[in-house]
This record gives C-alpha cells, sequence and structure tokens, in this order.
C-alpha cells in the first residue's frame, strides 16, 4: 500500500501522454504505438485520448524485468 502512496505523491501524473511513457521508457514513439496497438502496454481511454497509467507502466516495467531475468 505504502508503494501506491508514493506513486500517488510524486511529480507525476496519475496518467501520462504516449509521448511523455516514451520518453520515461527510452523508446520510439512508434514502438510504443505498437506496443498499445498489441495490448502489450496498458493504457486508459478517455475520449479519443490515450493515456498511460503511471502505475500500470512501473508493473509493466518490473514485470518485463522478470521475463527476462528468468529466460
Amino acid at each position: 500500500m505504502e508503494k501506491k502512496q508514493n506513486a500517488l505523491n510524486s511529480e507525476f501524473p496519475m496518467l501520462l501522454k504516449v509521448e511523455a511513457a516514451a520518453k520515461l521508457l527510452s523508446l520510439g514513439r512508434t514502438k510504443t504505438y505498437a506496443l498499445i496497438a498489441s495490448g502489450e502496454l496498458p493504457v486508459i481511454r478517455v475520449g479519443r485520448a490515450v493515456r498511460v497509467p503511471v502505475a500500470a507502466l512501473h508493473q509493466w516495467v518490473e514485470d518485463r524485468a522478470k521475463q527476462s531475468l528468468s529466460a
């Protein structure tokens, strides 16, 4: 629970634009949109806007790190 509280109180907003998420991941915009289109990267759609939840982005990175360690 404390981990989620820290995420809520951080300097980042709760939702990121795709370009901001791409920058944090050190990926290109096109690759980030491809991950979204394939369903690999979790997003929230608000009308036509696509946003990446910060908490889900952190979890996604942790999951990928665990996968690469176990491979």
